[in-house]
């Protein structure tokens, strides 16, 4: 009977070893949220935050995402908007504010980096922007980052 009873906690203990290990190889993670790195935006060669408002003049916007957990990279959303002297959001002007959601570079990626070239329409004010980038992963979880850029009137040469 003593032989019969240490065989069977021998077995339940072993069981539950196995159970617990299997556990463990069944919980992912899919919290952490992704991470953006190296995000910036202005001119082309990111020497100055500063934008002379010239005719074709545009935001140059970087950046590298990555994903933290056991996902991939779903989709980003870039937003550049001025802070109008009313303080109010509502008198924002937005030069853009698109999610790309089908960007076949970065869309099902563990890691990725995105290269934007925004055009600054002709009624945009000068002054202070900020470029917000936001990135999802598959499972939801999200991110964001940004900078602040300048806008001002072209020198006279």
């Amino acid at each position: 009977m003593k032989s019969k009873l240490k065989s069977l906690l021998l077995l339940l203990a072993l069981a539950v070893i196995v159970s617990s290990c299997k556990k463990e190889e069944d919980e992912k993670d899919e919290t952490t949220p992704p991470q953006i790195t190296e995000l910036k935006a202005g001119n082309h060669d990111h020497t100055s935050s500063t934008i002379e408002k010239k005719p074709g003049a545009e935001i140059i916007v970087d950046f590298s995402a990555r994903s933290n957990n056991d996902g991939r990279l779903e989709k980003y959303h870039i937003e550049i908007h001025d802070h109008p002297e009313s303080g109010l959001s509502a008198d924002e002007y937005l030069i853009i504010d698109d999610l790309f959601d089908n960007d076949i570079t970065f869309k099902g990626t563990r890691n990725a980096s995105v290269h934007k070239h925004i055009a600054i329409p002709d009624d945009a004010p000068l002054g202070e922007y900020h470029v917000e980038v936001t990135v999802w992963d598959e499972f939801g979880n999200t991110t964001d980052a940004d900078v602040l850029i300048y806008i001002v009137a072209p020198s006279e040469e």
